[in-house]
């Protein structure tokens, strides 16, 4: 009887650990998942965060393409010269045959008709003739109210039509400040009798290189030259810089629309490239 009484409390005892581990293995399971959750949860808003970045990528539109690279070329309007308000106008004198029968070429300085302006002691001097001659070219400088010519030089003809130019640095000659100057090409078609001689003229007059000018070119581009001159009233200086650039770029047709657009504000549209004969 002792002992069925004993093998009872022991089987309770062992029924009572049973369940007791039982709840114990429960809670624990139960705490686990508690804890579990809240980081899974984390982990899958932190991949949908990874794939929705993913997709929003993929549906971006195209990559627009990259700007195009600053060149000394680059520019996005027109230089306007402002010619100086200073003095009456010099007179740009047009060539013209004088007698002669033989069809010429025609001749034109590059100027405006006023007394144009550079900042350069040794300027290039532009002009235009309209088609090749084996006839001598005479350059001559002269100042204004001088007697002698500074230069009088023949000059080899040009072996292609179109626009020209003289250096005055050739010549050993710099122009002074506040001088104004003539210059002269002329066609000579027969050397004994110069009055039939194909004449064209303008004006130059050298000025203090101002300290604005110096510091707008300073910060500008090499393309932004052109303008920067242009608006200060720098004729000769503007047109050396557009056509220099045009040599260094001969297939720039931007180039050239900006120099076409100069000389149509001085007059001469039958210079430019689009009307040149």
């Amino acid at each position: 009887m002792c002992f069925q009484k004993k093998t009872k409390r022991l089987r309770d005892h062992e029924g009572g650990i049973s369940m007791k581990s039982l709840f114990l293995g429960v809670c624990t399971i139960i705490i686990g998942l508690s804890l579990a959750l809240p980081m899974s949860g984390f982990a899958s808003s932190d991949d949908k965060k990874k794939a929705d970045d993913n997709t929003h990528q993929e549906k971006k539109a195209p990559k627009e393409k990259e700007p195009r690279k600053e060149t000394p070329t680059q520019i996005d309007y027109l230089p306007i010269y402002k010619p100086p308000l200073r003095g009456a106008p010099a007179g740009r004198v047009a060539a013209g045959t004088r007698g002669v029968v033989q069809e010429l070429p025609h001749l034109c300085l590059i100027v405006p008709e006023h007394v144009g302006l550079t900042i350069f002691s040794q300027p290039r001097l532009y002009y235009y003739q309209s088609k090749t001659s084996s006839f001598p070219i005479e350059f001559t400088l002269i100042e204004k109210q001088g007697i002698n010519p500074i230069v009088e030089k023949r000059i080899d003809p040009p072996k292609t039509a179109g626009i020209q130019f003289v250096s005055i640095e050739d010549y050993d000659v710099t122009l002074e400040p506040g001088i104004q100057y003539k210059w002269f090409i002329a066609l000579v078609p027969d050397s004994k009798h110069r009055s039939k001689d194909i004449l064209a003229a303008g004006g130059i007059e050298r000025i203090p290189d101002p300290e604005s000018i110096k510091k707008k070119l300073a910060d500008a581009s090499i393309a932004r030259a052109p303008h920067i001159y242009a608006e200060a009233g720098l004729w000769y200086d503007a047109f050396n810089a557009l056509s220099l650039m045009i040599e260094k770029f001969p297939n720039d047709t931007d180039l050239r629309h900006q120099r076409d657009a100069l000389l149509e504000q001085i007059g001469l549209e039958q210079v430019t490239d689009g009307n040149a004969e």
